[in-house]
């Protein structure tokens, strides 16, 4: 299995600044963030594509997924959306992940998103690229059952999958392992962390960090060896922008050792 980072860990650095810590923790993939508000490290429609190619051969990691996270309800954002994946198309990556939007339990907010992802989707796969949808605490599409429910209602429409994140479905109380099972080959990308308690909104940084929590992480990543998951799982560990850049790193490089020893384990 593959593991990489996702940069908005080190939000407080510039994009150099973050290839080369996340790569000196042990890192061969990165997931680029491009979160306004959170952290965006990249700017589809703004930035040189050449020049985050040179920063990231420079550092010596691959970017396989890109996070824009938008609210899909909101029409204003399939414009913007779709700049994103030309964007990331021209850089490689596979898979551009997202949030969704609305709220959870709203069949209007659900059918919305369905038509946001028909919209979007066929551009994606013109592209290469794949998107991403997560189930997302408090948003349309927030637990296995109304991940399942927009997939079975958008059809065949190549292009899109959904994005796991066991630390969305544990606080909505979703068993992880069989989420996995149920999503099956549908499931196009993996955020990865941990969490101490089913609180909304999550933790801090150090009750996320995998092995500190709740979550049966080795579990979870048995479930992916079941279902011969190929694609990329990205750590992914939101809030640390105003610790030291000590304390962040140590976050990177411990996960790295931690989720490498339960994969070896696995195949061993």
């Amino acid at each position: 299995m593959r593991l990489g980072c996702n940069t908005v860990l080190f939000s407080a650095q510039d994009l150099p600044g973050a290839l080369t810590r996340i790569a000196w923790c042990g890192f061969k993939e990165v997931e680029l963030a491009a979160i306004p508000g959170m952290c965006e490290h990249v700017a589809p429609g703004r930035d040189d594509v050449a020049r985050i190619k040179q920063q990231l051969e420079e550092a010596g990691i691959q970017a396989v997924a890109m996070e824009a996270a938008m609210n899909l309800t909101n029409p204003t954002s399939i414009p913007r959306f779709i700049a994103a994946l030309r964007f990331a198309a021209k850089l490689g990556i596979e898979v551009v992940n997202t949030g969704n939007g609305g709220k959870s339990d709203d069949p209007a907010a659900e059918k919305a998103i369905h038509d946001a992802i028909r919209q979007i989707a066929p551009h994606a796969q013109k592209l290469g690229v794949m998107i991403g949808v997560k189930a997302h605490v408090n948003q349309a599409i927030y637990n296995t059952a109304s991940a399942l429910r927009a997939l079975d209602a958008v059809g065949d429409v190549p292009g899109w999958g959904i994005n796991y994140d066991a630390s969305h479905l544990y606080r909505v109380g979703d068993d992880m392992v069989q989420a996995v099972e149920q999503l099956g080959t549908r499931i196009v990308s993996v955020h990865i962390r941990d969490t101490l308690e089913r609180v909304i909104p999550i933790g801090p940084p150090p009750t996320q960090i995998p092995g500190r929590g709740s979550i049966d992480l080795k579990g979870v990543l048995a479930a992916f060896q079941r279902i011969a998951y190929k694609g990329p799982i990205n750590l992914e560990v939101i809030g640390a922008g105003k610790l030291e850049d000590w304390q962040v790193t140590a976050i990177a490089a411990e996960t790295r050792g931690y989720l490498h020893h339960l994969m070896q384990t696995l195949v061993a």
